[in-house]
């Protein structure tokens, strides 16, 4: 079902993939990426390669189009992959410790070691410049001052775009000291300093596969025929994901809405049903849910968009940005016959290999040296 393409969702196990839902007629539902938690995470790399590819095998089995997989693998204290692949730091002691070019080298055998696991999708970096109305809630998460952004940056993307891994910088427009998963952030912006505050997504967006957009609400000291109030979180925000990131900063990548079952959505008048037509609607490509079932809320789309011709094309656009991202990424080859003629086939997946990825992992622990 192509819809299933515009959902990122948790799903159960780290051991062997079984999906959680399914059609009336007994089909399996399975979302377009799968995004793994540290209780996804076996101990043993190679416990957690054969997790990726009993998903991978269980979706070509079933017809379905592969899945990216995905992990929030930042480093510091939002480290997923901890004590399986290199040590990594959090980005603020990376850019205490580390030249640019080495930081460069570590997050690309961070991605070396993760594409060796099956994991194609990076949940990072942040690339919010760290200010006292965001500092106590990103704290370690930011690389910190807006030089350290821009350098350290696009380091880390280089690193895991250059071996694979997509890279999916957070959070725009950014977060403010209110934790999304509990309460509504809310920032105030000068109009004045609009282009320095985005500065960061404006060089870094053309350099990475997609961006997530925070479910801040943020507002500006004065309104423009650029720059307008609407009050509304930026994930279900048209301002702020079709005119500036689509239109503005010219991203023609994925775009990601965070978590809509956070707090900040649904305990203030936003929940799944209403946050995911507003979402889409308003130019998000990809749902992420932390919950498994993503069911109900493709069922929501999927009627509105039987009345709603605007919200169809919407989802339309959004199918073909996900496949193109997968074409992309490698998971799905894009082959031409001799009659000129393009067919779509799924490449296979070569078996783990222990001592090339001991190799990746002896290479970045050598940085720390």
């Amino acid at each position: 079902m192509k819809i299933s393409q515009l959902f990122l969702v948790n799903i159960e196990g780290n051991s062997s993939y079984a999906p959680v839902e399914t059609f009336d007629d007994g089909k399996s539902l399975v979302p377009g990426g799968c995004l793994l938690f540290s209780y996804n995470i076996a101990s043993e790399p190679e416990k957690i390669f054969s997790f990726t590819k009993s998903i991978a095998d269980f979706y070509s089995e079933n017809s379905n189009v592969p899945p990216y997989i995905a992990i929030d693998q930042e480093g510091g204290d939002v480290n997923r992959l901890r004590g399986v692949t290199s040590v990594l730091w959090s980005q603020k002691k990376v850019a205490d410790r580390f030249t640019s070019e080495n930081a460069e080298k570590l997050y690309s055998s961070q991605a070396v070691q993760m594409r060796k696991l099956g994991i194609s999708m990076n949940l990072a970096p942040v690339v919010e410049v760290e200010n006292p109305s965001n500092s106590d809630f990103l704290g370690t998460r930011t690389f910190g001052s807006l030089e350290k952004t821009l350098s350290y940056g696009e380091a880390e993307i280089k690193g895991f775009e250059g071996n694979s891994v997509a890279s999916v910088l957070k959070h725009f427009p950014g977060n403010s000291n209110v934790d999304p998963h509990s309460g509504l952030p809310e920032i105030r912006v000068n109009s004045a300093e609009f282009d320095s505050y985005i500065e960061p997504f404006r060089t870094l967006l053309p350099k990475s596969s997609a961006v997530l957009m925070s479910h801040a609400i943020v507002t500006f000291d004065t309104e423009t025929d650029e720059l307008k109030n609407e009050r509304v979180p930026a994930c279900l925000s048209k301002f702020w994901i079709s005119d500036v990131v689509r239109k503005k900063l010219s991203f023609d990548g994925l775009i990601l809405s965070d978590d809509i079952f956070m707090g900040a959505l649904s305990k203030n008048g936003y929940p799944p049903e209403k946050a995911v037509v507003q979402a889409i609607e308003s130019g998000v490509n990809v749902i992420m849910l932390s919950e498994k079932k993503f069911g109900s809320v493709a069922k929501i789309l999927i009627d509105e968009s039987k009345k709603n011709s605007g919200l169809l094309e919407k989802i339309n656009d959004s199918v073909r940005r996900v496949i193109e991202f997968k074409i992309k990424m490698g998971l799905l080859s894009l082959d031409e016959s001799s009659d000129g003629t393009f067919s779509v086939s799924v490449p296979n997946i070569a078996e783990f290999d222990s001592e090339s990825f001991a190799n990746a992992k002896k290479e970045g622990m050598k940085l720390y040296e």
